[in-house]
């Protein structure tokens, strides 16, 4: 006998396809009033989702929900809106002389019923984002919440009101999530960690389910002896301070080119010492049972004679001010170059020139993002053309998430397919080859009267 929530999901499912097989194909302006709607809704529920945030983490600074979270959500959902018109344009593609007068086109239409898994670190951003992207493709959507953000949940679903007809939300722990991915959804889109990201995988691929996998990984920062060091530091400080360094695109280690190496880790070390003497301002980590894995993860490095610095004694830290630590020349066998570290943990390693920084790269997991400070052309085109990554930034950090025409998402072991932008559109739609000729008789009666002759002209156009 099935448990009560595995039936009550399959009805819900059920109830979304049932739905969406009576109006498969709704207008652009409808799908826009609906985005509008989502839009409104997330501006007037702003106060209750800073609150909720600062409730579900150890300490949330309202600059992470309110600047990370929430803006770059309505910001994609503007974008979408105001380009969905020219998205839903049909492709038009050439049939080629030889099929004329046929004409052909790609329409671009609905899947169905797509189920998003969303993670717990950014859950605004990570849940809205998808879902208001799979509702601009035309499709209904369920969507699952963290079990790890209930009070963000719950602002979440009122949010989601303005969208009853056309998504329902899911909670629950690992089980729900287990039996979540299991369902005959017509699009999986799971946002998470590269270990269940393969079980989600697994399930999809049992009921040849499509899925989009946007997984972590770790992530490098390549610093070139020609970098602008502190501008470097500003940013890798900033990306490991955000939302408790607990980001997908965080950088995880860094590669520091040895020329410059001294003079990075002493301005990386003041900069994080002096957090210290400021107020509390930064996001905690989510709970305990994070702090005790990043702690682990430390002090197996100690244990081993690896060197790491902390900006605070490591007993003394919480999960509401855990402090930053450095881990020098870590070795590939321990867990922080093992994990991906989701949290103020960074390692930092001394390279002799990019060659040298590639082949560290090329022994870990295709990281999601790369992060490259030089104004070395040859150098930024070495990187663009022969380094697998999802995405590249050149003397920034972080900021490419939030561009909205920028497609987003990983390769490998962190992901496949993309998001943002028109390819998000795409992803959540069925590319429709359509192939249209007219009622005319004449080219089907040459084809049958003289196959052999067109047969000859053709193996002499394409084959000789």
């Amino acid at each position: 006998m099935k448990p009560e929530h595995d039936s009550a999901l399959e009805q819900a499912l059920f109830r979304l396809k049932a739905a969406f097989l009576a109006q498969p194909y709704t207008s652009c302006a409808l799908r826009v009033e609906k985005l509008a709607a989502l839009k409104s809704a997330i501006i007037q529920n702003k106060d209750e989702l800073v609150v909720a945030a600062q409730s579900d983490f150890s300490h949330r600074a309202e600059f992470d929900t309110v600047m990370a979270d929430m803006v770059p959500a309505v910001n994609h959902i503007g974008h979408i809106s105001r380009n969905l018109h020219q998205w839903m344009k049909p492709d038009q593609r050439s049939a080629g002389i030889e099929f004329f007068p046929s004409k052909t086109y790609v329409e671009y239409v609905p899947k169905g019923v797509v189920g998003i898994i969303a993670p717990w670190n950014y859950p605004v951003q990570l849940s809205l984002v998808p879902l208001a992207t799979a509702i601009a493709a035309g499709n209904k959507v369920m969507v699952k919440l963290s079990e790890y953000t209930p009070c963000v949940n719950k602002v979440i679903k009122s949010i989601l009101a303005c969208l009853e007809q056309d998504c329902i939300v899911v909670e629950g722990g690992a089980e729900v999530s287990g039996h979540f991915s299991e369902l005959p959804f017509d699009h999986m889109f799971f946002t998470g960690s590269t270990h269940v990201g393969r079980l989600v995988y697994q399930a999809c691929a049992s009921r040849l389910i499509p899925c989009t996998l946007e997984l972590g990984g770790k992530s490098p920062a390549i610093i070139l002896n020609d970098a602008n060091i502190e501008k470097a530091v500003l940013d890798i400080a900033f990306a490991k301070r955000m939302n408790g360094g607990q980001i997908c695109v965080a950088p995880d280690y860094v590669l520091v080119h040895q020329a410059v190496y001294e003079q990075f880790v002493e301005k990386l070390k003041e900069s994080f010492s002096s957090d210290q003497a400021k107020p509390k301002t930064d996001t905690g980590l989510l709970n305990d049972k994070h702090k005790q894995r990043l702690v682990g993860m430390l002090e197996q490095a100690k244990s081993k004679g690896v060197e790491v610095w902390h900006s605070k004694p490591l007993e003394m830290t919480a999960s509401d001010d855990f402090g930053m630590h450095l881990v020098f020349e870590p070795t590939r066998s321990l867990k922080v170059m093992q994990e991906e570290v989701f949290g103020p943990v960074l390692s930092i390693f001394r390279v002799t020139d990019l060659e040298h920084a590639n082949s560290i790269i090329r022994c870990t997991e295709t990281p999601l993002a790369c992060y490259l400070y030089t104004s070395n052309k040859c150098a930024q085109n070495d990187i663009k053309y022969r380094m697998a990554c999802g995405n590249l930034s050149i003397n920034d950090m972080l900021l490419h998430v939030a561009v909205a025409d920028l497609p987003f998402g990983g390769v490998g072991s962190s992901g496949f397919g993309q998001y943002h932008a028109i390819e998000g559109f795409k992803t959540f739609s069925h590319g429709k080859g359509i192939f249209s000729s007219s009622d005319h008789i004449w080219r089907s009666k040459m084809l049958s009267k003289y196959r052999h002759v067109i047969g000859k002209i053709l193996t002499w156009l394409y084959l000789r």
